[in-house]
């Protein structure tokens, strides 16, 4: 179980830092506390094993202590990303039938806006001033609750998160991990680190997404490290928290690591203290590592990961048995393998779709057996990701599901932002697709074509999208067609749409 190590770390090593936030430190011992006490205000308004609690907070100690919490309950924890608007928490919650949610009050003008069309849900509970009426204080709840241990009736099997991602066919799918997943990858990671108790990492990813939950809050945990955390990225905040904490192990994503090599003076941060800088969720160019190398004097240790493996399978943690350019090699536990369109084993440097197993393979997509059956086969999970494997087993990744498209480390489903645009009356078809960029590796084009007679602009229906989706779903362009290209047989060319130039 991941919690039972932390427990007894937390018994063992009361006065150590568990993590600092704006300048405030917390031991192990007041977080711990916080936890305990916070599972007892849940369990005493009928919070129990089996129950999906929506957490929708930013990265801060009460994400962290709200998530331990429901854990321990054996109940499930739900993260939902801040960004997103009363149509996606709606349906996160909807779907996984969530009995309470945990926010944010600076997020209340969205998630009161969803509560009110949730079937499932019991209780409200807020962070911060201005709790809406008939909620509850977060604050008030830690404060109050009676200490409550870990539920031992908990098995390892039971799920501990749903996880929602970008998926096919407009809805993000709810991917179910295990309390053994997340154990796994916490421990393998940690070994394979060889993490210590005076290690300090640094976060700033989400810790709504699998990257950050994982590499920035259960890793730093396992190991009894210090967390250093950032409700957002700035460069000249993370390069100053880097050198004045000693940082030993920073977690972030390409566009992380591109605006702090260019940002002015780096010559005056000293990160010789960094063991691990690792990059994830999204390509890592050649320029932004010969850079990192070059002007931050790090090495920038490249990483693949799904949401539905629990976060990383590979790294390319050992030079001379890893290229620059791959993702590395599959860590302890994991095995992978490439599977062409015929289903088998291509030769050596031949692309095909990358399927992988082990411990850390989720249970499932909420509510969703077709989709399941369709990714999970024999135990092996098909990431619908494309890519080859050279001769020292080092895989490289050359391109995501064709619906997906990856915003700078966000997977962004076409079709979801498809249907939002056709909800505007004057749309008689629209096409979304990726399109290069030099920061965020893609951004999104929305083609439209109108019914005839209609009027409406690019910078109205960017609007209207505004409205309903998360900014970070926001399109970068917006261009009206006549009519969009098409082959013989009447499919939409998207090739031709992405190349295009604006």
């Amino acid at each position: 179980m991941l919690l039972q190590p932390i427990d007894r770390f937390c018994t063992a090593n009361p006065s150590h830092n568990a993590l600092t936030f704006n300048g405030q430190s917390y031991s192990y011992a007041a977080l711990w506390e916080a936890v305990e006490r916070l599972r007892g205000s849940l369990a005493s308004r009928g919070i129990g094993k089996g129950d999906s609690v929506a957490i929708m907070l930013p990265n801060c100690p009460h994400f962290v202590i709200a998530h331990l919490a429901v854990l321990g309950l054996g109940a499930v924890s739900v993260p939902i990303n801040i960004q997103h608007k009363a149509r996606e928490i709606a349906w996160q919650i909807e779907d996984s039938e969530a009995r309470a949610l945990i926010a944010w009050t600076n997020l209340a003008a969205e998630t009161e806006k969803a509560v009110f069309q949730s079937d499932s849900l019991r209780m409200r509970v807020y962070l911060g001033d201005a709790v809406p009426a008939d909620a509850l204080s977060l604050l008030d709840m830690i404060g109050q609750g009676e200490r409550v241990s870990l539920n031992t009736d908990a098995s390892e099997n039971d799920l501990a998160a749903i996880i929602y991602t970008a998926g096919t066919g407009g809805h993000p799918r709810g991917v179910e991990l295990t309390h053994a997943a997340f154990a796994a990858h916490a421990r393998t990671l940690s070994q394979l680190l060889r993490l210590r108790d005076t290690d300090v990492f640094y976060g700033s990813i989400p810790f709504s997404g699998i990257a950050g939950l994982t590499l920035t809050v259960h890793l730093p945990l396992m190991a009894g490290a210090h967390m250093q955390i950032h409700s957002r990225f700035h460069p000249g905040d993370a390069l100053r928290c880097l050198h004045d904490n000693h940082v030993s192990v920073l977690i972030a994503n390409p566009v992380s690591y591109s605006l702090m090599t260019t940002f002015p003076s780096t010559e005056k941060y000293d990160l010789s203290q960094l063991r691990y800088a690792i990059s994830c969720e999204a390509k890592l160019t050649d320029q932004i590592a010969r850079e990192a190398d070059e002007k931050l004097k790090i090495r920038i240790f490249e990483g693949y990961g799904t949401t539905e493996s629990c976060g990383l399978v590979t790294l390319n943690l050992f030079p001379g048995l890893t290229e620059r350019g791959s993702v590395g090699q599959p860590i302890p536990g994991i095995e992978l393998k490439i599977v062409n369109e015929a289903g088998k084993i291509p030769d050596i440097g031949e692309a095909g779709q990358v399927a992988v197993t082990g411990p850390t393979i989720m249970h499932g997509y909420r509510n969703r057996p077709d989709k399941t059956r369709q990714v999970l086969s024999d135990g092996w999970l098909n990431t619908c990701d494309r890519g080859f494997l050279d001769e020292q087993g080092n895989l490289y990744v050359t391109g995501h599901g064709a619906e997906i498209i990856m915003k700078g480390g966000f997977p962004v489903c076409s079709r979801e932002i498809e249907e939002v645009v056709e909800g505007l009356p004057h749309v008689r078809e629209v096409a979304v697709v990726g399109i290069p960029d030099s920061i965020l590796g893609e951004d999104i084009k929305v083609c439209v074509v109108l019914k005839e007679g209609a009027s409406i602009g690019p910078g109205e229906i960017v609007e209207y999208v505004k409205e309903r989706v998360a900014a970070y779903k926001l399109p970068k362009l917006v261009k009206l067609y006549k009519e969009l290209p098409r082959t013989a047989t009447g499919k939409i060319i998207r090739s031709q749409l992405k190349e295009e130039k604006p």
